[in-house]
């Protein structure tokens, strides 16, 4: 009887140990991986708008879709707006990038994280989807034949990714149109 509560007590005592050494590890990496993560965004930033030398964090956004807005800058110029969106793709949200000059016009887009169906919404990152945003004016719908001039050709059979992007890059160029008066940069 006393020996099932003896290995329990053993069984316990190395799952504690376990979790300490896996919580340390974490609170060791942590850190780092934030750093990686920052690091690799700003490259892709850099990517949407060659001409920035830095990029200034607008702080108090009013929307909840927008993550995070970013004015490039070179010297005191503005060159353009980066802002991180995650819209609900098929697959759940896609981490993106979206570049918007201070016309409105989409610079580029990068898609940084997602979970869309391999083959089908994954093509969300190549350029054949993602070359169709550059230089355009908002908004944009999304086609499934040939696009006219203010439509995106859709992925095949990845409707719901490709307008879940499309609609977040129509929302970006709406929300910096509305706002760049107010940060002093337009």
């Amino acid at each position: 009887m006393n020996h099932p509560l003896k290995l329990g007590g053993i069984l316990f005592l190395i799952t504690a140990i376990c979790v300490g050494i896996l919580s340390a590890v974490n609170q060791i990496t942590k850190p780092i991986i934030m750093a990686n993560e920052i690091q690799a965004e700003e490259l892709e930033m850099k990517k949407l708008i060659m001409e920035a030398e830095s990029f200034e964090v607008i702080e108090n956004i009013d929307d909840e879709q927008i993550k995070k807005l970013c004015i490039a800058k070179k010297g005191n110029e503005c060159m353009g707006y980066v802002l991180r969106m995650a819209p609900n793709g098929y697959g759940g949200a896609i981490k993106i990038l979206i570049g918007i000059d201070p016309q409105g016009k989409v610079k580029g887009i990068s898609i940084l994280e997602h979970a869309e169906t391999p083959g089908f919404g994954a093509n969300a990152e190549k350029e054949s989807f993602t070359g169709q945003f550059v230089e355009r004016k908002t908004p944009l719908k999304v086609s499934k034949e040939i696009p006219k001039e203010d439509e995106i050709q859709a992925i095949t059979g990845a409707t719901i990714t490709s307008m879940a992007i499309t609609n977040a890059v129509n929302r970006a160029s709406e929300y910096v149109m509305a706002h760049q008066e107010e940060w002093g940069n337009a």
